[in-house]
């Protein structure tokens, strides 16, 4: 994979924690649940038991996925341009697939405990 691909790769990456944080802050500040973020495609508000403590737990877990994103994708960039290390390209990896594994685990979890 080139570094032109990779690039977007990573720039899509960070973008879509960008978009994470901006989902979680809109959800906290004026209750807007983003469907593709916090819900499946399935599911609706109207079946959330307890929306504002939906809320509230999903929104930190989100934050910190978000974040992690945004460093393993910012982490992956400055290594394919300036370090060329496989060992970063690796950390890079494993930190954006930690952030997924926190977010499918939270998602799972709040559905267990709010959704009906």
């Amino acid at each position: 994979m080139g570094t032109e691909i990779g690039g977007m790769i990573d720039i899509l990456f960070l973008l879509s924690g960008v978009y994470l944080i901006y989902t979680a802050f809109m959800a906290k500040k004026k209750g807007n649940i983003a469907s593709n973020v916090m819900l499946s495609k399935d599911t609706n508000e109207s079946s959330i038991r307890d929306k504002a403590g939906f809320i509230e737990y999903m929104y930190k877990r989100i934050i910190a996925v978000g974040i992690m994103i945004i460093l393993g994708s910012i982490v992956h960039m400055v290594n394919d341009y300036y370090i060329h290390s496989k060992t970063l390209t690796w950390v890079g990896i494993v930190v954006i697939l930690a952030a997924i594994a926190i977010y499918t685990t939270a998602y799972l979890r709040g559905q267990k405990r709010y959704l009906k």
